[in-house]
Order: structure tokens, then C-alpha cells, then sequence
């Protein structure tokens, strides 16, 4: 079984996390204070994410799904174990379900959803067949490539004289709880507490003792690049249209102008979302099918990958009928406080709990 570097952990992790959620938007449900919201978000999850490691450390050797039939026993641990490819693969497919929404609306107005989706699994399948460290890889050099673009950007729309710092005042406008609502459960799992799918990989690190370093910084990143969108849509656009927009860095790509030169740079923000797209759909696929291996050895991998990327394709189609209904309904109503919550809070702080008491005993 070939092994990962610690860059490539890190270059993998924070192309997973900023994956859609850079597409939305962090927090821009509470408006002008979605900057708060991301701050006190990126702190839990960081919690959460040590949680995480954790119980790694408790269990050396195994990963996600065999945590629980270790700690809880097969008749309880292994229904459980079960939960997580199956939560995974239904993401995959509500990314896809993103991808539907997203590509038509911006750039390819007149391209069918169901060619753009179906060109975007085959590459995902493609890459599932040369395999996880092929894909690490290609994040190794795509990983600076969008830190750069991150940096052009930022420099741009500071340069274009858009910027208005008042419109972040005034601050906490409605008090806490709007943004309290917003930090926890959905900020805090979007993102955050998606991480739990790469322990199922962690195993496969070379150094293990350095998987918190790597997850840590890439973390720090992918929230710093969270809370600067946050920051330059509310002092550009305002609170309000920041609140309502449905795809905020898009728009703010849009902004770009200097000095009637250099303007308009939305392509080159479907680009950047494309590729943490495709980042956070491939580690979900591979996970999922990863654990299911992991659960059921006798069934190879590779005969997983066509049924299961039919079926995520499908789900993305089925999951919604628009975009209103995928982000506000499926994702916030039921998927977040449903699903999520349970599986990458709940559970695990049991977990970690059981495991940290049956250590104590043990010593």
C-alpha cells in the first residue's frame, strides 16, 4: 500500500475543506456578521478536528469504521461503521447536485447539466483508478497554484477601490444569537466536521505523529481564505446582498476592475472552484468505497467504482430540483442537524469518551 507524505496530507486536506464551502460562502446567513460566525466556526471545528485525531491516537492502526466495532463491539460498532461510506457517497452526490446548479448558471449557460456532471465523474473515475497517491500528487502542484490565485485576487479587488470598510459596522447588529444559530451545527460541520472522512486515510500517512500538524495548518488556511471572502463581500457588497447572493465569491470575482484593464475575473473563479470540487468529490467517493473495503475485505475496490459513480451521478439529479431547495431544505433542514450531527459529533465524542476511559482502565 503505497504512502502519503505529510505535504500531501495537508495539500489534500485543504482542498477537501475549502471544496464547496468556498462556492456558498461561510456564514453569509447572518449577513454583515458572517465574518464572527466563521471566526468562532473555524474555532470549534478545530476542536473537533483534534477530537478526531484523538481517537486515532486511541485506536493506532485503524481507521474511521474500525473505530467503533473496536470500542462498541461488532453487533453495535459495525451498523454504526456503516453509517459513514453511505454518508459520504450521498455527499459526493449532493456535490454533484452543486456542480449541477453552479456550472449552467455561471459560465456554460446553454451546456446540458447532465454532459457537464457526466465529464466531471469520468475524470473522478479516472482518478480513482490511478489511485489516491496519483491524486495527491496533482493536489501537490495545483495546491500553490490556487494559493496564488487566492493572493491575485484579494490583491485586485483591494486595488479596485470597491472597499468599504462601514459596511461592516455595525457589528452583531441582531446580538448573538442569529450568529450563535449559524455557528453551530452548520457552520461548524460544513467543512469542519467533514474532515472525519480522511480518517479514513490517516492510516495510510507515512509519519502519523504528524497528521495534527498537517491538518492543523491546512485548516488555518482554508479558514483565513474563508474569513478574507467573508470580509471583502461584506465591505463590498454589503450585509444585505451578501446575505442573499447564492454564490458570493462568484459575484466578487465580478467586481475586479482596474483601471478598465483588468476586469472581470469570474472565469478564473469557476476554475479555483472546480478544482476544490473536484478535491472534495473524488476524497469522498474514495473514502466511502474505502470504507466499504474496510468493512467487507472480500470485495475489491475497483469493482465498486462504476456502480458507485453511477449513483452518485443519479443522486445529484434526485437529491433537489434547484438550488434553493439543495442548499436551504436538503442541506440545512435535514442533512446538517440529521445526519451530520449524529455522525460527526455525537458518535464520535461517545467514541472518544468510551476509548479514553477504556485506556484509563487498561493502564
Amino acid at each position: 500500500m503505497s504512502r502519503l507524505s505529510g505535504y500531501q496530507l495537508f495539500c489534500i486536506t485543504l482542498l477537501f475543506q475549502l471544496g464547496t464551502t468556498v462556492i456558498f460562502g461561510s456564514g453569509s446567513s447572518t449577513g454583515r456578521d458572517g465574518w464572527i460566525v466563521t471566526i468562532l466556526s473555524a474555532i470549534i471545528g478545530i476542536m473537533l478536528i483534534r477530537m478526531y485525531i484523538s481517537i486515532m491516537n486511541l485506536n493506532p492502526g485503524l481507521s474511521l469504521v474500525e473505530w467503533y466495532p473496536r470500542q462498541f463491539g461488532k453487533w453495535i460498532g459495525v451498523p454504526i461503521a456503516w453509517l459513514y461510506p453511505l454518508m459520504f457517497l450521498f455527499d459526493a452526490g449532493r456535490i454533484i447536485g452543486d456542480l449541477r446548479d453552479l456550472i449552467p448558471t455561471t459560465i456554460l449557460p446553454t451546456t446540458p447539466p447532465l454532459l457537464i456532471t457526466f465529464l466531471f465523474i469520468l475524470v473522478i473515475v479516472y482518478g480513482m483508478y490511478l489511485g489516491l497517491q496519483s491524486v495527491a500528487r496533482v493536489g501537490e502542484i495545483l495546491v500553490p497554484f490556487i494559493l496564488f490565485l487566492f493572493v491575485v485576487e484579494v490583491l485586485f479587488l483591494l486595488f479596485s477601490h470597491i472597499v468599504d470598510f462601514e459596511f461592516i459596522k455595525p457589528i452583531l447588529w441582531d446580538g448573538w444569537s442569529p450568529v450563535l444559530r449559524a455557528v453551530f451545527p452548520e457552520g461548524t460541520l460544513q467543512t469542519f466536521g467533514e474532515t472525519i472522512a480522511l480518517a479514513v486515510i490517516w492510516i495510510r500517512v507515512e509519519r502519523p505523529e504528524n497528521i495534527w500538524k498537517n491538518t492543523l495548518l491546512a485548516t488555518v488556511i482554508s479558514s483565513l481564505s474563508f474569513l478574507t471572502f467573508d470580509l471583502l463581500s461584506i465591505m463590498i457588497f454589503g450585509g444585505l446582498m451578501f446575505e442573499r447572493s447564492i454564490y458570493p465569491f462568484y459575484s466578487l470575482s465580478g467586481m475586479v476592475n482596474i483601471e478598465d484593464f483588468i476586469t472581470n475575473l469570474n472565469p478564473f473563479a469557476v476554475i479555483y472552484f472546480i478544482v476544490t470540487a473536484f478535491f472534495k468529490l473524488f476524497l469522498k467517493m474514495y473514502t466511502g468505497l474505502a470504507a466499504i473495503q474496510i468493512l467487507f475485505p472480500w470485495i475489491g475496490m475497483r469493482k465498486l467504482i462504476w456502480p458507485s459513480a453511477l449513483c452518485v451521478l443519479l443522486l445529484g439529479f434526485v437529491v433537489s430540483d434547484n438550488v434553493t431547495e439543495h442548499i436551504y431544505v436538503l442541506a440545512v433542514q435535514w442533512v446538517t442537524p440529521y445526519f451530520w450531527l449524529p455522525l460527526f459529533v455525537i458518535f464520535p465524542l461517545i467514541l472518544f469518551i468510551v476509548s479514553h476511559v477504556r485506556q484509563r482502565l487498561r493502564q
